[in-house]
């Protein structure tokens, strides 16, 4: 299948999950996991940045467009996380897993590098995407509680997305 036609099939899966699904599910009445992330999570690694940041902020814009919120704080949050992708890479990914192929993707390394992999990127996403929800510094250890466990909630769901949908998932284990 053309690139172009499979990552258009997930920004619209994702977004579509995300709006009528994930954004349904809540935890503890303010924990809500954001999936629609795996899809930056999973370009091809030598992509250069700023492809990779038009995507984001689009796929952040519909977000922000389809559910109720602030408008425009998944798209910042979204193209912030993208500009931080390669050095997040850089310092999660072993050279040789990702320069052994010129279009290795995160679906094709070990889970336990993407955990951290996708865990970081979360991380970093939903602190950004939380703070400019609040606009403010006041109650930072209940925000940053916020932020901690929904970004393990979301990486956990990431995970097993990306479990269902990795045909080489045994062969990576």
């Amino acid at each position: 299948m053309n690139d172009f036609v499979k990552y258009t099939l997930w920004f619209v899966c994702l977004i579509l999950l995300q709006e009528f699904l994930f954004n349904n599910i809540q935890f503890i009445h303010f924990l809500s996991p954001y999936i629609y992330i795996f899809l930056i999570l999973i370009l091809p690694f030598n992509m250069h940045s700023a492809p990779v940041m038009f995507v984001s902020f689009g796929l952040g814009l519909s977000v922000d467009i389809i559910s109720a919120g602030i408008l425009g704080a998944h798209a910042a949050a979204c193209t912030a996380a993208a500009f931080c992708r390669n050095f997040i890479i850089k310092i999660t990914i072993p050279r040789v897993e990702y320069e052994s192929m010129s279009t290795s993707t995160a679906m094709q390394i070990k889970w336990n590098i993407f955990l951290l992999y996708a865990f970081l990127f979360v991380f970093l996403h939903h602190f950004i995407l939380f703070l400019l929800e609040i606009l403010s510094l006041d109650n930072f250890i209940f925000t940053f509680a916020r932020i901690l466990i929904s970004s393990i909630i979301t990486t956990v769901f990431i995970l097993l997305i990306k479990i269902l949908f990795n045909k080489d998932f045994k062969r990576n284990v």
